[in-house]
């Protein structure tokens, strides 16, 4: 499986671990992207190419700058913010978690917010708990809502050559408890 099929998905750990084959880092669940697996995914607009990012791809700072403009423009209220990543994947996660999960109306608000901001809706998933995926540049977001740490998490990867040997060098090298 290329690097370029990370997805993200909310799960319960802290810090940074790898089980199974799995890498967690700051509470985000790293993983073989289940969209092209199935896993209940559905893909949207169905076989639609995401277009290039005008002005060219954003930053880490960028991507984080919008998902946090997003998520107030939606009116959700950030929780606990992540532990930094650090090293060579500094560049590749950008993060928001917020505090509790949101409701219907306020997900639709920031979906909407984040396709102001250049986002495109690539996938959807209503189980176990509710996930977008959407694309910008070589940015993929994954946010959920619920699930095992009850809250709403937007959690942004970067891929390319450079990210995505990162994640495969993480995947490998981090121990159990990070």
């Amino acid at each position: 499986m290329s690097g370029r099929s990370i997805g993200v998905a909310c799960a319960a750990a802290a810090g940074v671990a790898v089980l199974a084959g799995v890498l967690a880092v700051g509470g985000a669940l790293l993983a073989p992207d289940e969209e092209s697996d199935g896993g209940g995914w559905i893909r949207e607009p169905a076989g639609a190419e995401v277009p290039a990012r005008a002005g060219g791809d954003p930053s880490r700072d960028t991507v984080a700058a919008e998902l946090a403009a997003a998520a107030t423009a939606a009116g959700l209220t950030p929780g606990a913010a992540s532990p930094a990543e650090e090293g060579e994947l500094a560049d590749c996660i950008a993060d928001w978690i917020g505090d509790g999960p949101a409701d219907d109306g306020r997900l639709a608000a920031l979906e909407s917010a984040l396709e102001e901001r250049g986002w495109q809706v690539t996938g959807r998933q209503g189980e176990p708990a509710a996930a977008v995926s959407l694309t910008s540049g070589s940015w993929r977001l994954r946010f959920t809502n619920g699930g095992l740490v009850d809250t709403l998490s937007l959690v942004a990867t970067r891929s390319g050559r450079t990210c995505d040997e990162a994640f495969r060098r993480a995947r490998e090298t981090r121990g159990p408890l990070g």
